[in-house]
């Protein structure tokens, strides 16, 4: 008897650690934290007291190199290349804080790609999860489960904007900070 296995309908999830942006990831640590401070939080997934910043930080000037060179030429332009998408823009990037008990329920994003960031991440913070798409499967015993990502400093992990995900409570005393963004075309 000859036997072979094939998962069909597999979801991309791509990972980078971007030790380029070691040292402005202390910049934009700092817009954020001074943010957070003077702004008041945007509604989304946040929850728990988690902070969100509002949504358009790719236009201001310490995020722009970031965008243009980090989001759209080295991950946006190369992954959206093999699916035949041109032209990629950054939609929308935003902030978030998670203090000690905050959470992120699930959601989904607008765009083709969606990522975050990672600028600060204490031990026990909160690991990201990808909800399985196969919602038929659920109640299944041949399934694939939930994907937890834990989160590190630098970390930038890109999925497809329709992928549902949510994120863990920060348990930390210390904050969870990092920068979301989606990327679609002009």
């Amino acid at each position: 008897m000859n036997e072979h296995a094939t998962n069909i309908f597999n979801t991309p999830i791509w990972g980078y650690v971007l030790t380029s942006e070691k040292y402005q990831a202390e910049d934009y640590l700092e817009k954020v934290i001074e943010l957070s401070s003077t702004e008041p939080s945007a509604n989304k997934s946040n929850a728990g007291g988690g902070w969100q910043s509002r949504d358009n930080l790719q236009e201001d000037p310490l995020f722009k190199e970031f965008v243009n060179n980090t989001l759209i030429k080295s991950i946006g332009q190369p992954i959206l290349k093999e699916y035949g998408i041109v032209n990629p823009v950054v939609q929308s990037m935003w902030a978030s804080v998670n203090n000690k008990h905050s959470f992120n329920y699930q959601h989904t994003h607008e765009g083709y790609l969606s990522g975050v960031f990672y600028l600060q991440v204490p031990k026990d913070s909160g690991r990201l999860i990808f909800t399985n798409p196969a919602v038929r499967s659920e109640s299944h015993p041949i399934r694939q489960k939930n994907y937890p990502i834990i989160p590190q400093e630098l970390a930038c992990i890109v999925f497809p904007s329709w992928l549902e995900h949510y994120v863990e409570p920060n348990m930390s005393d210390e904050a969870r900070v990092s920068i979301s963004f989606n990327i679609g075309i002009s």
